[in-house]
């Protein structure tokens, strides 16, 4: 049973993305784009039923004059403005690298978000490269309504904070985005960041988010260049609920998965399943717990972790308040353990893999030969 369970563990890849149709003319408006003028241009005037296609090249938005006196970003729904929807922007060869938006780098404030999404919802960002940035390279703003917005086969690196933010305010916290098929990683680490003087990273951070689904995805190297621990590569908390993070590659990451961080009330059900975690056995990063739980009702299912022995534990569940967790049929190098009260069910978990059981793990593929 336990063979079973294992051999059901896998993970896709940016590269195995399905390609997307185009736009269809007789439901979008169609603006082409070539210059980064012309993209901080087209985002500003955005309208409901856009699509806005970019063609292949580097924009740099260190040159661009932003609308209205805005700073280095690109808008999709204006800032207290009413809300718009049906919006696509994306990349027009379907190769992520092919369009590549620059900022002036994770410390240059001069470019402080990649595109900032506020009052539009049913958004679809997709095939297109965007980093180097001082604080996120897509940051969905659900204090200003941002809702349904998926990202699909994008390269999003070298952010100055995290990567991707899902922001609340004072609402309940954006539903229903989806982020798959995605590149996401730091060159070299992250970085101290000058506002804070300190490292503050995650590949995807969402305060509040409800029915995120994180899938399909690489994300590497989240850790901090200075020795420190990085934050968890994905982290949904403060009132975020069913999450499900599945199908992922992670590999040199500070931490995995958390679903929820500092008590019990941090994030309610959520499944995370079928995910492979692999360190690098002579890391020079900061480790710590590969999936973390504090979430009741959530489910740790057939996730393929290789520590190399670098951490006590692959799964640890905390809280007596996290009831009807379930951590099973999971294939590691190190057991689940339950802190602070906390009462998981565990079974069918295997926790002696070695690396020559799988394909690649020097590069994260855990498919078991």
């Amino acid at each position: 049973m336990v063979c079973g369970a294992a051999l059901s563990s896998w993970a896709l890849r940016p590269a195995d993305a399905p390609v997307l149709p185009p736009p269809d003319p007789d439901i979008f408006t169609i603006v082409t784009v070539d210059t980064a003028q012309e993209l901080a241009d087209a985002c500003w005037n955005l309208a409901s039923d856009t699509a806005v296609v970019i063609a292949p090249g580097v924009y740099d938005l260190t040159s661009v004059s932003f609308p209205n006196g805005q700073d280095g970003r690109l808008t999709v729904g204006r800032y207290g403005a009413p809300m718009i929807s049906n919006i696509q922007i994306r990349g027009a060869t379907g190769n992520p690298e092919d369009i590549v938006i620059l900022g002036g780098g994770m410390s240059d404030p001069i470019v402080p978000f990649g595109f900032q999404v506020f009052t539009a919802t049913d958004v679809l960002i997709a095939d297109l490269s965007i980093g180097g940035v001082y604080y996120h390279t897509i940051a969905i703003q659900n204090d200003q309504g941002a809702q349904r917005v998926r990202l699909y086969h994008c390269r999003l690196f070298d952010a100055g904070e995290q990567i991707v933010k899902g922001n609340r305010g004072n609402n309940p916290g954006a539903e229903d985005v989806v982020i798959e098929y995605c590149d996401v990683f730091l060159s070299e680490g992250a970085i101290e960041h000058p506002d804070l003087g300190y490292c503050y990273t995650n590949a995807i951070d969402a305060i509040g988010g409800h029915r995120w689904m994180i899938r399909d995805n690489l994300i590497r190297g989240i850790y901090c260049q200075n020795g420190a621990l990085a934050g968890p590569a994905i982290l949904m908390w403060q009132g975020s609920t069913d999450t499900i993070v599945e199908r992922n590659t992670f590999l040199d990451c500070s931490r995995g998965v958390s679903l929820g961080l500092a008590n019990s009330e941090d994030h309610s059900g959520g499944i995370v399943r079928n995910n492979f975690i692999r360190w690098n056995p002579d890391a020079n990063y900061a480790v710590d717990v590969p999936i973390y739980t504090t979430s009741p009702g959530s489910t740790v299912i057939h996730n393929s972790i290789l520590t190399h022995g670098l951490y006590g534990a692959a799964v640890e569940v905390r809280f007596a308040g996290a009831t009807g967790v379930e951590v099973r049929g999971n294939l590691m190098d190190r057991p689940v353990v339950a802190r602070d009260g906390a009462s998981p069910l565990m079974a069918d978990n295997l926790i002696n893999a070695q690396p020559d059981w799988f394909v690649d793990e020097t590069v994260g593929d855990l498919h078991l030969l």
